[in-house]
């Protein structure tokens, strides 16, 4: 190999990764063949002379995502690296991906469905002031009293609406009802039953993921504070040993839902429609929801995960342990 193609190397590697200039127009500017200059391309790789290298951003985990989507058959998971072990940052920093993602993902004519949460409104927080979308806004749950408004999907649906200009659909009721004819009676009304009728349109929601200790149910759990679960639905969660709920479904470490006369009080999207959302967004962070999100994936109630690094790292963990 002679000096002139030691020389031609260096420089169509300049031009081409440098300036970014195509084959073609290289051959033309050193008056060569194209098939010359993607020769000498191929040997400056492998010699060395070009070296890629491909540097791993410091705020995401490609090798922790692609583990998530490959161990739960996610269609997508996004591992965000907080820097920070504060609750509030973690939830503005998922917030902040989530929203950017929301906004790659929705289409004109999609039927957004949105739950309710402290995350979820990190999320709409984070959204621009307008995106130039056509879609339509659905309420997929009920809400509860004791909630600030801002984290109540009645108000979380009406932010999105306007932010995109869009329709949108409320469910005035409470997020589950004392017992089963409660609840048949409100599907009744005629404004529930129109927001009803939309589930099944739905093809990306958008939800937060509860995270219940067992023992620990009755101090924090928001259901019962806001009186919709009874001390006798308590020792049914308790037994069942329940790790979890998106927007009231109940689930176990396996994603099994806790109970049947439970499940026939809630007011909302259920979880068989759920499941058949073609983009189910899951939005949750911090390691004490680490069992919560492992039931929401193994029982495929979302299929598309944003969650910290610190909990996709012990979701994994508590999965092979389990």
């Amino acid at each position: 190999m002679g000096y002139l193609d030691e020389s031609l190397k260096v420089r169509i590697s300049q031009m081409y990764y440098y300036k970014g200039m195509a084959k073609q127009e290289i051959a033309q500017r050193l008056r060569i063949s194209r098939f010359r200059v993607a020769r000498l391309l191929d040997q400056a790789r492998k010699e060395g002379i070009v070296r890629i290298q491909i540097i791993e951003p410091t705020t995401t985990s490609p090798e922790i995502e692609e583990q998530l989507e490959e161990r739960f058959g996610l269609k997508r998971a996004i591992v965000i690296k907080t820097g920070s072990q504060s609750e509030q940052v973690i939830k503005q920093t998922i917030g902040r991906a989530a929203a950017e993602c929301l906004v790659d993902v929705l289409k004109d004519g999609d039927v957004l469905g949105i739950a309710w949460g402290t995350t979820v409104n990190e999320v709409v927080k984070a959204l621009p002031p307008r995106l130039d979308v056509d879609i339509k806004v659905v309420q997929i749950t009920g809400g509860l009293n004791q909630m600030a408004i801002n984290i109540n999907a009645i108000d979380l649906t009406r932010r999105v609406a306007e932010i995109c200009g869009a329709e949108y659909y409320l469910l005035h009721a409470p997020a589950m009802v004392s017992s089963v004819a409660a609840r048949q009676a409100l599907l009744t009304d005629s404004g529930i039953e129109r927001t009803f009728s939309m589930f099944d349109k739905v093809n990306v929601a958008l939800t937060g993921i509860g995270a219940l200790s067992p023992e620990l149910i009755s101090t924090y759990s928001t259901y019962y504070k806001a009186g919709y679960i009874k001390d006798d639905d308590l020792k049914l969660l308790k037994r069942n040993r329940v790790v979890g709920d998106i927007f009231a479904h109940f689930f176990d470490i396996e994603g099994r839902i806790c109970d049947a006369e439970l499940e026939g009080r809630i007011i909302g999207m259920s979880t068989a429609q759920l499941k058949n959302v073609p983009y189910s967004i899951g939005v949750a962070g911090g390691l004490h929801k680490s069992l919560a999100i492992l039931g929401a994936l193994r029982g495929k109630l979302i299929n598309f995960l944003i969650t910290d690094y610190a909990t996709a790292k012990g979701v994994l963990a508590r999965a092979d342990s389990k």
